[in-house]
């Protein structure tokens, strides 16, 4: 029967064989595959071998099986390790104990977590009945709002008809007497503003006409002089405070109580 071609082919570096060595497993690798694989790996082990154990859980730096558990370190360990200068001192049980000790242990803890998780879900479903409950409370608010703000409104609406229309009659009223002043003040400018035109020519004039009318601009002069400035009275200003102080939000919050 012909060969497989696996069978001159290295199981390290799947090329064909150069300088193969033979093993006492009756494995046959390359030299230099071998050699390199053995510096990588303490222990001189067959690499096959060394694959075929990787799925058993053993301890790293002995390849031992992991039979005791290091209270101490709270890991697993082989008999070697037990016996290290790394483990002095401590104390170690068979890892079966070990784990059902440690199952019971975070089967409490799972129980506990469990335990939460029933009482978050029974706040769940009591905010569940809380939301519901809020649903019609937001309804039947919602609904007492509109219709006392609706009432509210209209209420405001009649005040501000009222407040607007005071304010406007006081403008109105200001405004006439404001006007009437100012028709009086430009009277009595064109009027100075002649007597002053006057007193310029009389100024400009030769001595002789100068002197026999001066005596007649003088007194001009001095009885407009002894007019009292014009005053704008402090009532003649629409009080904007008043009318703002006497917005009736008062009134319509008591007018409220009465209707409801």
């Amino acid at each position: 029967m012909a060969s497989s071609s696996k069978d001159y082919c290295c199981s390290v570096c799947y090329d064909v064989f150069k300088d193969p060595v033979l093993l006492s497993c009756s494995h046959s690798f390359c030299r230099l595959c071998l050699t390199t694989w053995w510096t990588q790996k303490p222990n001189n082990e067959c690499p096959l071998y060394q694959d075929q154990r990787a799925s058993e859980v053993v301890c790293n730096p002995h390849s031992k099986k992991l039979e005791l558990f290091c209270l101490d370190h709270k890991q697993p360990v082989c008999i070697i390790c037990r016996d290290s200068r790394n483990h002095v001192g401590h104390s170690f049980i068979p890892i079966d104990e070990a784990a059902q000790e440690h199952r019971e242990k975070l089967q409490k803890s799972l129980d506990s977590l469990r335990d939460n998780v029933n009482k978050d879900n029974d706040l769940i479903e009591t905010i569940e009945c809380v939301l519901i409950s809020n649903q019609f409370t937001l309804s039947e608010g919602e609904e007492k709002i509109k219709r006392h703000f609706k009432e509210l409104h209209q209420l405001l609406n009649d005040e501000e008809e009222a407040g607007l229309a005071a304010l406007r009659e006081e403008e109105d009223l200001k405004r006439q007497v404001l006007k009437a002043k100012m028709t009086d003040l430009n009277n009595d400018i064109e009027t100075l503003k002649d007597i002053v035109k006057e007193t310029e020519n009389a100024l400009r004039a030769d001595d002789v006409s100068f002197l026999n009318t001066y005596k007649a601009a003088e007194d001009k002069l001095q009885f407009c002089l002894l007019l009292e400035d014009h005053q704008l009275p402090e009532e003649l200003v629409v009080d904007l405070s008043k009318h703002l102080d006497n917005l009736p939000l008062t009134t319509v919050s008591s007018r409220l109580n009465i209707t409801s």
